[in-house]
């Protein structure tokens, strides 16, 4: 059994804050093959490698991330972080980020392509340009949610690798049914993006349920910003089968991302879509039995927060301990 990539998810995340360059160096220290990062714009038209569009990782700044200049976010002091003091740190732009990546060895990266909260046409062009001034070739991979984006990063450069990362058939479970939105206490139409301040609002209400929701519904308004409820059910519907949803879009596509819950459903998602000749990943595999269920299918990579230990979990795998 050939023993898939290992791509760190936002780095070492437990031993320096997620998307620094600091995780990633552990990352890689760590033995996994590559790490996985997410782009931004800023107010300015920058490019900041983070995650969330909340600064959330540690500081004691709450703004978002298309409110704050390239400069006030490089600004931002991160070496003091989860009571560990780290000598400097500080969010990195794309430039610093793929650059300080092509200098750690063959390290591999995964860059997610977040859509801009402000529209603006020329987002795209920007990432593309930094990704060829890289020079890092085959070695890096663009993977978005947003699948118009990559197409367009395609068109710009036709030579770019580019991965679809798809929810697979969550939709059910990610988005509650509308007819009950109104118990829940939110307002939006299905001709509306979701609004944001019903995320929280559904957070300060008492019980587990109406928490997880506001998770879900947080997690939906950031992968789809601008884009009506009705757009979004569609999108992910259409999605629920990856195999045969990534056999409709009318461009290249080298990797199908898939939400590992995928493969429980459907467990010949990874023989489908290499039949189709189409290379197959999972998100986020964290757990032993997570691994041991899914090694079996030989996908080619897996993208985790445990670098530490995965390769551990798939040598008990392949050695029936």
């Amino acid at each position: 059994m050939t023993q898939p990539e290992i791509i760190a998810h936002r780095g070492a995340t437990y031993l320096a804050p997620e998307n620094t360059l600091s995780a990633f160096r552990n990352a890689i220290d760590l033995g996994a093959d590559g790490v996985e990062m997410d782009v931004q714009q800023t107010k300015d038209q920058g490019l900041i490698i983070h995650h969330d569009y909340l600064i959330d990782i540690g500081t004691e700044i709450s703004a978002k991330i298309y409110d704050l200049t390239m400069g006030e976010l490089e600004s931002i002091d991160l070496t003091k972080w989860n009571g560990v003091d780290l000598t400097t740190e500080k969010l990195a732009s794309l430039e610093e980020a793929l650059t300080f990546c092509k200098g750690l060895g063959n390290c591999r990266i995964q860059l997610e392509l977040k859509a801009p909260i402000l529209n603006d046409p020329d987002f795209v062009s920007r990432v593309v340009d930094q990704i060829r001034a890289s020079g890092l070739g085959d070695r890096l991979i663009l993977v978005s949610f947003r699948h118009d984006l990559l197409k367009a990063a395609k068109e710009l450069m036709p030579e770019l690798r580019v991965g679809i990362l798809t929810l697979g058939n969550l939709l059910s479970t990610m988005l509650p049914p509308p007819v009950i939105w109104k118990d829940l206490g939110l307002v939006n139409s299905m001709e509306e993006p979701l609004d944001e301040e019903n995320c929280p609002a559904l957070k300060r209400q008492a019980g587990l349920i109406s928490s997880a929701i506001s998770d879900k519904l947080t997690l939906i308004a950031a992968l789809y910003p601008q884009m009506s409820v009705r757009q979004i059910i569609s999108t992910l519907s259409a999605q629920a089968d990856p195999a045969a949803y990534v056999q409709t879009l009318d461009f290249q596509v080298d990797y199908v991302s898939c939400e590992y819950h995928t493969a429980f459903s459907n467990p010949e998602v990874v023989n489908q879509l290499h039949a189709v000749g189409y290379k197959v990943a999972f998100w986020t595999v964290n757990t032993r039995n997570a691994v041991r269920s899914l090694a079996p299918l030989q996908p080619d990579c897996f993208v985790t927060d445990r670098p530490d230990t995965i390769r551990v979990w798939l040598e008990e795998t392949q050695s029936g301990s």
